[in-house]
């Protein structure tokens, strides 16, 4: 589901100001991309705002439009997660084509609830998405940018809300440009779904324990049993 126009203008420079720091600040560090596995090519940074308490992010996260959004989807009792902010870097991979939560239990599952303060386009990473995949089962093994059969580009424009099932294949192309191109994403869960479910992302040629790996893990999160 894409709903455009969901942010406010005000709320887009307020979002973009706040990655700004953050990447701004990183680059000072001299942060490195997070070490992962071969088949997950993802060139990216990852920051959890909201477990920082972030006001700009925390306010955001607990807006009553984002919640009447994400009702209308998974129904009234849904869970909601921290938060996911992923810079993919100047000139990197992108992410491969993955599922953010294994889908042998078709009830067990998040809903990503990606929000874009920035443009996206073809140059920056299009965000691209199989309709109708989280019935598919487990994601086909292949290229991690190889196009899938009945794939779609979107290319979500500043304000936009997407909601995306996590069983459903997806991938974001490689960033071409010189700036980092940003997603901000709020998780959901329907009602008596475990908040571990997000904790393994599978990969066209293999699987990647996040809860495992301390850059992309909160602490609040319970590990996967």
């Amino acid at each position: 589901m894409v709903i455009e126009g969901f942010l406010t203008d005000h709320e887009n420079d307020q979002l973009n100001e706040s990655l700004d720091v953050k990447y701004a600040q990183w680059q000072a560090e001299t942060r490195q991309v997070a070490e992962k596995s071969d088949h997950d090519e993802c060139d990216v940074l990852a920051w959890d705002p909201v477990l920082e308490g972030h006001p700009v992010f925390c306010e955001l996260a607990a807006s009553e439009k984002l919640r009447q959004a994400t009702a209308e989807v998974l129904g009234d009792g849904f869970e909601t997660q921290t938060s996911l902010i992923m810079f993919s870097i100047p000139h990197g991979r992108g992410q491969a084509w993955h599922q953010d939560c294994p889908p042998e239990e078709v009830g067990l599952f998040n809903l990503n609830r990606l929000l874009y303060p920035s443009d996206t386009n073809l140059e920056n990473g299009a965000i691209v998405v199989v309709p109708g995949s989280h019935k598919q089962g487990v994601i086909p093994p292949g290229g991690t940018q190889d196009p899938i059969s009945g794939e779609v580009v979107l290319t979500p424009r500043a304000g936009t809300l997407v909601l995306l099932h996590g069983h459903v294949y997806h991938r974001v192309t490689p960033n071409l440009t010189d700036k980092p191109r940003n997603s901000v994403n709020f998780r959901a869960l329907p009602a008596g779904v475990p908040d571990w479910v997000t904790c393994v992302a599978v990969y066209r040629n293999g699987r990647t324990r996040f809860c495992d790996t301390p850059s992309f893990a909160p602490a609040a999160y319970t590990k996967v049993p």
